[in-house]
């Protein structure tokens, strides 16, 4: 008989056709999915691999020039087409980087005494001179375009003098600030450090007068609200006010370093103060919150070479060219840094400058200029950033964070792929947690105990929730179950615990019934005893919950949490999401696990009855064994559905990247990180290419869970394929 169907269908041309074209059409389906995934891993990856490209600092161009008088700062144009050189006897020149002609020469002012700018670019600077003044001014780089050209205009600004104590003594020390409402300007005039506040119109607000020592060095923050004094071995910090000034605190930094300060800068944006050491060393200080007060703390140090230092204009990244002309280029707050040896800049290096956009630094050596060009577009970003706890500026204590904007123009982001993972790992478990009882359990019931015409109406009903949209579910989740979360903690509270148990009662009486009163109800008759007493257990326990929270809570379940219990409490939280992610993932759940027990063939369970085995026993030890490849697939499909769920959890959370367990509190999941903030990204950036990192996460968690899936489906279906 097989040899002549075989016969039959060798000899069937059409039929031989149709099965070679469907085995394409199936093989041609699967490589195209296989192709799929690779391009987009590929993509990912593409997108992604800049972020870890090593920086790269080249010599571009040596420029002679000849420079008189000792540079006060050099600096560049935004376009790096021009050079600025403030020189210490009181001289601006502007030079092309191109050539190295001269464009602009003026004197701004006879023989000053010290220098101070308020930038590491253009903009205002100012000269302290020898009777006691501060004469300003401001550099501007003027674009224009004729005839298709563009060319670069610089011109120099006046602006007010202010008189620092009114004694005709050189100003020796000089550091200011300027804000919206005036300038603050401090200045060592004599044996004094005087202060000057000037409104907007040049008028003096206050004028204060510290006493100091020879050598003393300033330094002042952009906003103008403190100022740093450093004398010999001590760094005092004066907080700056509309009513004066005062000192906040003292630091030795020999007490607390070993070695002695020599030079300090601020790093951009002004938090941290970088102060160098004796031995070379630079240490990074800013404020720490320490019982309830700001301490100037040193929170890291770097291992540098005695040398020239520069800070870049807006991000926290430092240059430092040793003596050794080793240029080593650092991210503060990862502590990354990377080397570069450059002999011919060994020697008498006088003044490092970053140029506006980082992407090019000047160096002096006497008459020479040499122009290096700097490629470093992520510093912010290296394994230990995503992965590590990092202290930033402003935290009491490193931490994973995720803060990719700020209203600040100083801000650098903050971009810890922790927080986000957390998050996606938390929904994913607490949904789970709801939704796999519910899930398994009733589909174990409606697969094997429900009657048939139950069935074919329970289980389309289940099915059909899957097809409700998730924006709908998150919509309701954060608008109509969060607060009645909220305002009924200990309702929820008793549900939770309630159920279970009056469950677990009631199966116990239903066993001790009469046989002849349980035969009396219809097949699933129980469930007209159970359906109601969801329902009364329900309004019992929003019936109860005002009494409990009088009584044991004192009246304010929310303040109980947040006071006594000492929890935060989010009105969008995990408890929240799990319960509207729990039904979403419920009915993936239900109809894989639903399937595989529905098709265990019922020769083994009749077997197993016939052998004397109980309906429980045979579930229990033959139905779920042989289902058990289906139901770890379900469940599997339930944590992929939960991981890259979206709209639930940006509209149910308050996607706040917490790395907390506690349930009052809310998330933020890679998908909803994704969706909130790729819009907002710039092309290119960093933020962006992290984004397209925590996708590339995303997916591999993804690809991850379906191949242990699969892999653990396979190895339960061989061990159980003899049943």
């Amino acid at each position: 008989m097989a040899d002549a169907t075989n016969a039959l269908m060798r000899g069937d041309t059409r039929r031989r056709l149709q099965d070679r074209l469907a085995r394409l059409s199936v093989t041609g389906g699967g490589l195209v999915v296989l192709f799929a995934l690779l391009l987009i891993f590929f993509y990912l990856a593409y997108v992604v691999l800049p972020l870890f490209k090593s920086p790269d600092v080249a010599v571009a161009k040596q420029l002679t020039m000849n420079f008189p008088q000792p540079a006060a700062q050099l600096g560049l144009d935004d376009n790096n087409q021009l050079g600025f050189r403030y020189s210490s006897g009181g001289t601006l020149a502007v030079f092309s980087l191109n050539d190295g002609k001269t464009v602009l020469r003026q004197s701004l002012a006879e023989n000053p005494s010290s220098f101070a700018a308020q930038h590491g670019y253009a903009g205002i600077s100012a000269y302290g001179l020898n009777d006691g003044r501060v004469s300003f001014q401001r550099l501007r780089f003027i674009n224009s375009y004729k005839n298709g050209e563009t060319s670069i205009t610089p011109t120099v600004e006046p602006l007010d003098t202010i008189e620092l104590g009114g004694q005709p003594l050189p100003v020796t020390a000089l550091t200011f600030a300027e804000q919206t409402s005036g300038m603050t300007v401090a200045g060592i005039v004599g044996d004094k450090l005087q202060v000057v506040s000037t409104d907007a119109q040049g008028i003096s607000r206050w004028h204060n007068a510290l006493p100091v020592t020879e050598g003393t060095q300033v330094l002042m923050t952009p906003d103008g609200r403190k100022l740093y004094v450093m004398s010999g071995d001590v760094i005092k910090v004066y907080s700056l006010s509309s009513k004066g000034v005062f000192l906040r605190e003292s630091v030795n930094v020999d007490v607390v370093t070993g070695f002695k300060p020599v030079a300090m800068t601020l790093l951009a944006g002004g938090h941290s103060l970088m102060v160098r050491l004796e031995n070379g060393h630079i240490g990074q200080w800013f404020d720490v919150v320490k019982s309830g007060s700001r301490t100037l703390t040193m929170v890291r140090e770097f291992d540098t070479m005695p040398g020239q230092a520069v800070v870049e204009p807006h991000r926290n990244v430092f240059a430092n060219l040793s003596t050794l002309g080793v240029l080593s280029l650092w991210h503060a707050p990862s502590e990354s840094r990377e080397r570069f040896d450059f002999p011919d800049l060994s020697k008498d290096v006088d003044m490092l400058a970053f140029s506006p956009r980082a992407n090019r630094l000047l160096v002096e050596q006497g008459n020479t200029l040499t122009l290096l060009d700097v490629d470093n577009p992520h510093p912010d970003v290296s394994v230990r950033s995503l992965w590590s706890k990092i202290w930033y500026e402003g935290y009491s204590e490193p931490d994973y964070v995720w803060q990719s904007t700020s209203g600040s123009d100083s801000f650098e982001g903050k971009l810890s792929a922790m927080p986000v993972v957390f998050g996606t790992i938390k929904v994913a478990a607490y949904a789970l947690i709801f939704a796999i009882p519910l899930a398994v359990g009733g589909a174990i019931y409606t697969a094997y105990f429900m009657p048939a015409g139950m069935r074919r109406v329970v289980k389309p009903t289940i099915e059909i929730m899957e097809a409700l949209p998730t924006v709908i579910l998150g919509f309701l989740a954060g608008l109509w179950l969060a607060p009645i979360v909220e305002t009924h903690l200990p309702a929820m509270f008793l549900i939770f615990v309630s159920m279970p148990l009056s469950f677990m009662l009631t199966a116990v009486v239903w066993v001790f019934l009469p046989r002849a009163l349980r035969k009396k109800l219809p097949p699933g008759g129980h469930l007209y005893v159970v359906i109601p007493l969801i329902l009364l257990l329900g309004y019992v326990s929003f019936a109860l919950g005002p009494w409990v929270e009088r009584v044991f809570m004192r009246g304010d379940s929310r303040v109980f949490v947040t006071d006594v219990l000492g929890v935060n409490f989010d009105q969008r939280n995990a408890i929240v999401v799990g319960l509207a992610m729990g039904f979403a993932v419920i009915p993936t759940i239900f109809t894989i696990a639903e399937d595989a027990i529905f098709s265990v063939p019922s020769h083994l369970t009749n077997g197993s009855l016939a052998l004397g085995a109980t309906h429980w026993q045979t579930l229990t030890r033959v139905v779920l064994l042989t289902a058990s490849p289906g139901i770890f697939s379900a469940v599997m499909m339930g944590l992929g559905r939960a991981v890259g769920e979206t709209m639930i959890v940006l509209m149910a959370t308050g996607n706040t990247p917490l790395m907390e367990w506690n349930p009052f509190e809310g998330l933020r999941t890679l998908s909803a990180n994704i969706a909130v903030e790729m819009p907002e990204s710039e092309v290119g950036s960093s933020h962006y290419r992290v984004l397209f990192l925590t996708a590339f996460i995303l997916f591999s968690f993804t690809f991850l869970f379906n191949t242990v899936a699969e892999f653990v489906r396979q190895r339960l279906r061989d061990k159980y394929r003899a049943l």
